[in-house]
């Protein structure tokens, strides 16, 4: 059986946490989470509707960790 979610959480070295979701929806498309949190728990971003670019689940993981490390790494968090 085919996996029809893929979840990545991670806390970056300067205390931001990511947390990326891949899911194959009902219709059979991809849908998608990316949240960056502050250490404090603050969003600095939450988006459900990235621009995939015709990936599959696992490449759409992919950029999707890719994308929110990018933008958790140049948070100033001290």
């Amino acid at each position: 059986m085919t996996e029809r979610h893929l979840l990545h959480t991670e806390t970056l070295s300067n205390g931001c946490e990511i947390k990326v979701k891949a899911e194959i929806l009902r219709d059979g498309s991809l849908g998608m989470f990316i949240g960056v949190y502050l250490p404090n728990g603050t969003a600095v971003e939450e988006n459900d509707h990235p621009k995939l670019h015709f990936l599959d689940m696992e490449g759409a993981m992919e950029w999707g960790v890719g994308e929110a490390r990018k933008i958790g790494n140049s948070q100033q968090t001290l």
